[in-house]
């Protein structure tokens, strides 16, 4: 028998086409199918609104609708409508009267429904984090690069100096020579524009799979010739900018000054750090006076300095908090985190066998935390019912409290967003024809079910609801008791007065899986290009530098100095910038980088971060960028050696 599978089954199962797959139902029933396909369905495809859906052919269907009866059969309704209209959910829960206490007790009838909006947020939530992190990436990395375009004309123009020299003298004009220097860039910045736009249509395939692990759709994309070109021109604009603001410093240059290397007859720049006045090493003290001497210099390696480690912070607390601790990403949907839920019958007494479990040797307590769907000022929303929220493990408050009395509710602040509602106003919650108000006592966050919920207890959902009955019991197990083993040995005790159980630990390690291992990657991605940025940028700083103070260079070799003593000279003296660039960007990252979060995360119901931030691990990379910086200017200063008094007289 053939079936279609949901495309996210072949990136994350491995399935392939022809392959067999076995079904197995309630009743022990087995059914072996034929992989003729897979599809795309933005509403069954994904495991983010918990069913996903195979698609029959006619022929199938009906033997497998033989074989199984009307115990499973599901009636699927799509409508579209002119607006976002909830009266038509409402009409049709009305109709099969889904909020009746019948449809609790049989847990395998149930209605459910999702509005296009939901079903976009569930199906992008991933893209938009990554997405977020790597355009605040692409942007710091564009601001690098402008300063290192700058500093690589101002290195060009040093160099050439005597040439350009030459070209004035000759009577060529500084409009000239300026706008030679400009196309010269724009025409390099051109060819790499174009093998980086390329590169990024090659890169999209990977970004595909990735995303299709957790959307469970497959993203082809063509080339896009508007995108392409705003980029290009982009580029190259603000490369010409740059170019043509770097080189107008050559209007001020004389030819005879240019001629003689850039050196001018006198100096009136105030000498910091006097030789015969200062303590210390010479070494030292040549290296401060330097970095004093160039402060646009020095400036400009701090600030490209905070803002990578910025950048470089960001993807360390993305890492820690998707690899090494993940409890707090876990918590991202805002819903309970136990290990194990059993969903017993709520149409018997239950007292004894929830007082049995929770004697049980492997059990470190138990609660019950079920969830209905209720109107709120006539908005479908899922509701959490429980006796105390002060027993609640995961707290999802970030504002306020969860609710103490009967007539109080807590909201998700997206919700309260949407109804423009706030701590202190109240809200009209119903079920079927019963309503009542309720005071709003605190806001929570989540992404589960769009962020679209409240929270309240058992005694608050009972005014609008007499029939309802406490059904979903969750299971916390002491440390090292394993769920899969412990369900097992539940259902042996216990089979009969429980309709169903469920591994939370497999479901979230399955789930949060396909995200920790999306942003985990970004975030090493993020960390491996901060670091070859801060090597490029040293480069051209430090190469530059070497050029400009060539003549100087050449003297102190003449009277002694070694070319190591010159290395370690020219490189303590980026290593101040390079410290307090490190440190003012670790500190930004670790004030902001929840703030930044917050915004990417709100549209999904996550209104504040919370990531976990630990200072330690961010020292760590601090040092590490420290160490880099140090020994890559080492490297590049290494060129010194070729320097000589004897090659700068015969030139």
């Amino acid at each position: 028998m053939s079936i279609y599978l949901p495309y996210a089954l072949s990136v994350d199962g491995g399935y392939k086409l022809n392959d067999k797959i076995k079904m197995k139902f309630e009743d022990n029933t087995e059914i072996t199918f034929t992989i003729k396909g897979f599809t795309e369905d933005v509403f069954f495809s994904s495991v983010d609104t918990a069913i996903v859906g195979a698609y029959l052919p006619r022929e199938t269907y009906e033997k497998v609708k033989d074989q199984l009866g009307d115990k499973y059969k599901t009636t699927v309704v799509f409508a579209n409508l002119k607006e976002k209209n909830k009266n038509v959910e409402t009409g049709i829960r009305k109709l099969i009267n889904a909020d009746s206490a019948v449809l609790q007790i049989d847990y395998t009838k149930g209605f459910f429904s999702f509005d296009l909006s939901t079903i976009r947020s569930s199906r992008t939530m991933i893209a938009t984090i990554v997405a977020v992190m790597m355009v605040a990436f692409a942007v710091i990395i564009a601001l690098v690069c402008m300063l290192v375009v700058r500093f690589r004309i101002g290195n060009s123009i040093e160099d050439d100096m005597i040439k350009i020299g030459s070209l004035k003298a000759m009577g060529y004009i500084s409009r000239q020579i300026i706008l030679s220097v400009a196309l010269q860039f724009s025409i390099i910045a051109l060819a790499g524009s174009i093998i980086g736009i390329a590169l990024s249509y090659l890169s999209t395939p990977l970004l595909s799979d990735v995303f299709a692990h957790q959307s469970g759709l497959l993203w082809v994309q063509g080339f896009d010739p508007a995108i392409s070109c705003i980029s290009l021109i982009s580029i190259l604009l603000v490369v010409v900018i740059v170019s043509f603001i770097t080189a107008g410093r050559i209007n001020h240059l004389s030819p005879i000054v240019a001629l003689r290397g850039g050196i001018t007859t006198h100096s009136f720049r105030k000498n910091y750090f006097p030789l015969h006045k200062s303590k210390g090493s010479l070494s030292v003290v040549l290296a401060f006076k330097s970095m004093f001497q160039n402060m646009k210099q020095t400036v400009m390696i701090a600030v490209i300095l905070v803002a990578v480690s910025f950048a470089g912070t960001f993807a360390v607390v993305i890492f820690y908090n998707t690899v090494i601790d993940t409890r707090t990403f876990a918590e991202t949907p805002g819903v309970e985190i136990s290990n194990v839920i059993a969903m017993l019958n709520p149409a018997v007494d239950n007292t004894e066998l929830v007082k049995k479990i929770d004697h049980l040797k492997d059990v470190r307590k138990v609660q019950y935390i079920d969830q209905t769907t209720l109107k709120i000022n006539n908005n479908a929303s899922i509701a959490y019912v429980m006796d105390d929220f002060s027993q609640k493990e995961t707290n999802t408050i970030y504002k306020g409290r969860y609710p103490l009395h009967s007539n109080e509710v807590a909201i998700s602040g997206h919700f309260a967003t949407m109804l423009h509602k706030k701590i202190g106003d109240s809200v009209t919650l119903g079920i079927g024809d019963k309503q009542d108000d309720y005071l709003i006592t605190g806001l929570t966050q989540g992404t589960s079910m769009g962020g679209l919920n409240v929270s309240l207890r058992m005694d608050g959902i009972l005014r609008i609801n007499p029939a309802f009955k406490q059904q979903s019991l969750q299971i916390y197990l002491k440390r090292g008791v394993k769920s899969k083993d412990f369900i097992k040995n539940l259902e042996n005790l216990y089979d009969k007065s429980i309709l169903s159980t469920m591994n939370v630990d497999k479901q979230l390690q399955q789930g949060m899986g396909l995200y920790t291992s999306v942003v985990s990657k970004v975030g090493i991605l993020i960390l491996v290009i901060t670091i070859l940025v801060v090597i490029l940028v040293l480069y051209f700083i430090i190469n530059s530098s070497v050029i400009r103070k060539k003549r100087e260079l050449g003297i102190q070799k003449a009277i002694g100095y070694t070319t190591f003593q010159l290395m370690n000279q020219l490189s303590l003296g980026f290593l101040p910038p390079v410290i307090s660039g490190v440190i003012l960007g670790s500190v930004i990252g670790i004030t902001q980088t929840n703030s930044i979060m917050s915004l990417a995360e709100q549209s999904m119901g996550v209104m504040k971060a919370n990531y976990i931030i630990t200072p330690l691990w961010i020292a760590m990379f601090g040092v590490v960028l420290v160490i880099v910086s140090y020994l890559t200017s080492l490297l590049i200063t290494y060129r010194i050696r070729k320097i000589s008094a004897y090659a700068l007289v015969t030139e």
